[in-house]
C-alpha cells in the first residue's frame, strides 16, 4: 500500500476551487482585454517545511472510472478515445498541468531577480530607482503598466514598495545592472528550469531565459533588452508550477529547498512500514537580510493600500506573502495568463507552513489566480488550528 502526502480535503477544495473561478474569469464581464478564453489551469499546494505535495489540481480532468466501464458504455469508450486523440495534445484533461505545463511566470519571477540583486551586491532593501513610467535598452522602449495604463509613474521607488506594486522599470533597472548571468546563477538554485524530482511520470524541465538557450533559438547576441524582459518574466521563462510552488516555499522557509514529493511511505499486508520517503533538501547561501526584505515586499503584495492583491486576503487572523504575475500571451485575441504565488502564515514571527502556486491559462490578471490560493491557504491553516487544539 502506498500512503500519498496529499490532503485529501485540501485536495478536493484545490479542484474544485480551480475549476470554479476558471468559470467565472470566462465569464466575467470586463476588463477590456479579457477575451473570455480561460479554459485551463493548475495549482501545487506544498508543505514548505518538508516538501510535502498537500494538494495538486490541474484542470481539465477526467474520472478514472471509465477505464472500469465496459465496451458497451458508449460515454466512457468516448472519453477514452478523446484522452488518446493525437490531434489533442497538451489538450486532453489528462495532461497534467500541474508537472509537465509550462508557463512563463510573468512578474511572479520578480523575488528572484531581487534576491540575484541583493545577494550580489548591486542593491540594498533601501536602494531608490527611479521610475518615470519607462526606459530604453538597445533601442526598444519597455514601460511600466501603472504608466502605460494612465495611472502615472511611481517616481523613487524601493524594492518593497516595487514588488507590492509590481513595478516593471524597477525591476528592468536592476535586471540590467545585476546581469542576466547572476540572474540566472539564482534562478537554477531555487529550481526553475531543473526537474524536481517528483515520483511520477511526465514531469517537464521547463526553460531559463538565458544567453545559453537564446544561442540555440536565436542567431542575435544577448543584449540588454533581453535581460530587461527577462527580468520580468517574460522572454524565454517557461516553469511548471511544481517548480513555481517550491521556489516560494524556499522563500518562505529561509532558503531550504526541499525535493517535492508525493508519496510519504509504503506498507506491506500487515500494515508495516517498508519504505518512507526522506526528507531531502538543499540550503541556499541567502542570507537572513536578504530574505527579511523580500518576504517585506511580498508581504505588501497582499497588505499594502496599493498591493497587486491586497483585497482578495482581507479578513485573514494571519498574513499571506505573494506575488501576482500576468504573463503576456503575444497573440492578438487571446487574454494573458494569470499566474499567483503565495505562502503563509507570512507573519515575521510565524513558521510558514503552506505555499501555493496556481497558473490560469488565459486568465487575464494574476490576481484573478489569487482567489484559488487564499481557498487553499484558509482551508489548511484552519484544519491544522483545529488539529492543535484537540490536541
Amino acid at each position: 500500500n502506498v500512503v500519498l502526502t496529499i490532503d485529501m480535503d485540501l485536495q478536493r477544495i484545490a479542484t474544485e476551487t480551480l475549476e470554479r473561478q476558471i468559470k467565472a474569469i470566462r465569464e466575467m464581464e470586463g476588463p477590456a482585454n479579457n477575451y473570455h478564453d480561460a479554459s485551463c489551469g493548475a495549482v501545487v499546494a506544498i508543505d514548505v517545511n518538508s516538501g510535502e505535495i498537500l494538494a495538486m489540481a490541474s484542470y481539465p480532468g477526467y474520472d478514472p472510472s471509465i477505464f472500469l466501464a465496459g465496451a458497451d458504455n458508449k460515454e466512457a469508450q468516448q472519453a477514452i478515445m478523446d484522452l488518446n486523440d493525437p490531434n489533442k495534445a497538451n489538450l486532453t484533461s489528462e495532461f497534467n498541468r500541474a508537472i509537465a505545463g509550462r508557463y512563463a511566470p510573468g512578474s511572479t519571477f520578480k523575488p528572484i531577480v531581487a534576491i540575484a540583486a541583493l545577494e550580489e551586491g548591486f542593491i540594498t532593501p533601501q536602494t531608490a530607482i527611479f521610475d518615470k513610467g519607462y526606459v530604453y535598452y538597445d533601442n526598444m522602449r519597455f514601460t511600466c503598466m501603472d504608466w502605460r495604463n494612465g495611472y502615472g509613474a511611481h517616481g523613487y521607488i524601493t524594492l518593497s514598495r516595487a514588488l507590492a506594486v509590481s513595478c516593471n522599470i524597477f525591476f528592468h533597472e536592476i535586471g540590467v545592472m545585476t546581469g542576466i548571468d547572476n540572474i540566472d546563477k539564482w534562478a537554477k538554485l531555487f529550481g526553475l528550469g531543473e526537474l524536481t524530482g517528483i515520483e511520477i511520470p511526465g514531469e517537464q524541465k521547463g526553460i531559463r531565459s538565458n544567453k545559453e538557450y537564446k544561442k540555440q533559438v536565436s542567431p542575435y547576441v544577448w543584449g540588454k533588452a533581453d535581460t530587461a524582459s527577462s527580468s520580468i518574466g517574460q522572454l524565454y521563462h517557461e516553469y511548471t508550477p511544481l517548480q513555481l510552488a517550491n521556489y516560494v516555499a524556499t522563500i518562505a522557509n529561509g532558503g531550504k529547498k526541499y525535493k517535492p514529493h508525493l508519496i510519504k511511505y509504503i506498507t506491506d499486508y500487515n500494515g508495516n512500514i517498508i519504505e518512507s520517503t526522506g526528507i531531502e533538501f538543499e540550503e541556499l547561501p541567502l542570507s537572513k537580510d536578504t530574505i527579511i526584505a523580500v518576504k517585506s515586499g511580498m508581504i505588501a503584495v497582499t497588505n499594502s493600500v496599493d498591493g497587486t492583491a491586497v483585497h482578495i486576503f482581507d479578513g485573514l487572523p494571519y498574513k499571506v506573502g505573494g506575488k501576482t504575475g500576468t504573463a503576456e500571451a503575444y497573440v492578438e485575441g487571446q487574454s494573458n495568463n494569470g499566474v499567483f504565488i503565495a505562502y503563509a502564515p507570512a507573519d515575521l514571527d510565524k513558521v510558514p507552513q503552506i505555499a501555493v502556486a496556481v497558473v490560469i491559462e488565459h486568465g487575464v490578471y494574476g490576481m484573478y489566480a489569487a482567489p484559488v490560493a487564499r481557498e487553499i491557504i484558509t482551508a489548511y491553516l484552519s484544519k491544522m488550528d483545529t488539529q492543535v487544539e484537540s490536541e
